[in-house]
């Protein structure tokens, strides 16, 4: 299925002899996401970053299935604890990139999140998620809930 490439990463052979390597989970996205967003933070016409965030957040926005259960707003069938990043990911996208869709399905997910599914095990992750959410929609809403989770922890 996979090989393991010259630079040490999984490669799927349909990528054998490209570029650009396929993550195996959309974790490593999120640290993909979140490096390449803060880069872009620093220099904002770092054209390298742009095009990794927007291909980073295209490959982690298809992946919150449109056919999914309405209860379950995840990118994956299970939740894993590490997984707590991915909306502040697509957030920070979203807003670097100006891609209201990435907006759209960051604001989802953290929603979802905050509906208690796993707000015991995320909660710095989920505080950063709702201060990226401000940043991205303006909406004062999302700054209220970042206090309340300081409050928490």
């Amino acid at each position: 299925m996979f090989r393991e490439g010259a630079s040490n990463t999984l490669v799927s052979p349909s990528r054998v002899g490209t570029s650009r390597p396929q993550p195996g989970t959309p974790r490593d996205l999120v640290k993909v996401m979140l490096a390449a967003a803060a880069r872009l933070a620093r220099r904002p016409h770092l054209k390298s970053a742009r095009t990794l965030l927007a291909r980073s957040g295209e490959e982690l926005a298809t992946m919150l299935d449109p056919e999914r259960r309405p209860d379950w707003a995840w990118f994956e069938i299970v939740f894993e604890d590490d997984a707590c990043r991915l909306p502040a990911a697509l957030l920070r996208a979203g807003r670097a990139l100006g891609r209201d869709d990435f907006v759209e399905r960051g604001t989802e997910t953290l929603e979802w999140m905050l509906r208690g599914r796993v707000l015991g095990r995320c909660q710095s992750a989920l505080r950063d998620a709702c201060e990226a959410a401000f940043a991205a929609t303006g909406d004062m809403h999302w700054l209220s809930i970042a206090a309340r989770l300081q409050r928490l922890d």
